[in-house]
């Protein structure tokens, strides 16, 4: 989906369920972090475009997690964000909701036209099938076909920018103004229009963090087109993308010195939050690790498939 839709679709939720200026300026800002892992700066290195970093490392479940941490309006736009990306297709490379877990399984049983793999003794699970052909041809180079990889992503059935997706972003604006107009006229008040000034405490590090976030997508595409034309990163643009990465760190300390009971708060759900990640990952590898303790796949045995 393009960057335009997504900030739309988060404006439109915001005000459909929430109504109040700031949760829905939160949600309009959250809906556009989850494009942060696009090819920019360290992410625009050949090696990660190769592992499919896009659509996979900020559009995954662990991810809206982190940012539930930081503001959970945030992380409902993240969601609303990932949400809309897992209708696209191959071609917009649809969303890997499980990163990174779904990179410990390096291999299927079966290849892209369905013929069955040779099975490695040492890999004791697999994914079902690698990914049709077909569904890459047209791609972007970091995923079209080469060397095959497991189906490990989500896909749709629309393309970006197409007729969903200006759907999307005209329904959106149309479903926000007649809300807004609903509420100017006093038929029923969807948003708050009354005047609240904004706090120093919410406005600072929100503003210092959407300023760096804004300057990595700016910069980001700056560098998107130099590696188009093959020219190699300059200082400024690195020395950018260090001071938006800063500012970002910032915003994060701000916050939670300016708004010390949200972040005690926040701070008492990671007492449960993380005990319970951590058990999460480590019944993971024991899954993983029991699996890998049976006896050798075969032509005649069917493998461990998830």
């Amino acid at each position: 989906m393009n960057f335009s839709t997504h900030v739309m679709f988060g404006i439109a939720a915001g005000s459909l369920f929430f109504g109040k200026p700031e949760i829905i300026l939160l949600m309009a800002i959250g809906s556009m972090i989850p494009d942060l892992d696009r090819e920019y700066a360290f992410l625009s290195k050949e090696s990660f475009r190769r592992r499919q970093v896009h659509r996979a490392f900020c559009h995954n479940f662990f991810f809206l997690g982190i940012v539930y941490l930081v503001n959970p309006y945030l992380a409902l736009g993240a969601f609303l964000h990932t949400l809309l990306d897992a209708l696209t297709t191959a071609r917009d490379r649809g969303v890997e909701w499980l990163y990174p877990f779904t990179r410990l399984v390096k291999r299927a049983v079966y290849d892209a036209n369905g013929n069955r793999l040779e099975l490695v003794p040492k890999q004791k699970i697999y994914f079902q099938q690698n990914e049709v052909f077909g569904l890459t041809r047209k791609t972007t180079q970091d995923i079209k076909p080469g060397e095959q990889l497991p189906w490990r992503r989500t896909y749709g059935p629309a393309l970006s920018g197409k007729l969903l997706d200006e759907g999307i972003l005209l329904g959106s604006a149309a479903l926000t103004l007649l809300l807004l107009l609903f509420s100017v006229l006093g038929i029923r008040p969807f948003i708050d229009l009354s005047f609240h000034p904004l706090s120093l405490s919410f406005a600072l590090p929100l503003i210092v963090g959407a300023v760096g976030g804004l300057l990595i997508f700016v910069g980001g595409e700056i560098d998107r087109k130099k590696q188009a034309n093959h020219e190699k990163l300059d200082r400024t643009y690195k020395a950018i993308f260090g001071f938006s990465i800063g500012l970002l760190i910032i915003a994060l300390f701000l916050g939670a010195i300016m708004n010390a009971q949200a972040a005690i708060s926040a701070l008492s759900d990671i007492l449960y939050i993380v005990p319970g990640m951590a058990v999460l990952t480590v019944v993971s590898f024991a899954l993983l690790r029991v699996r890998s303790s049976g006896p050798l796949p075969s032509d005649d045995k069917e493998p461990t498939i998830v």
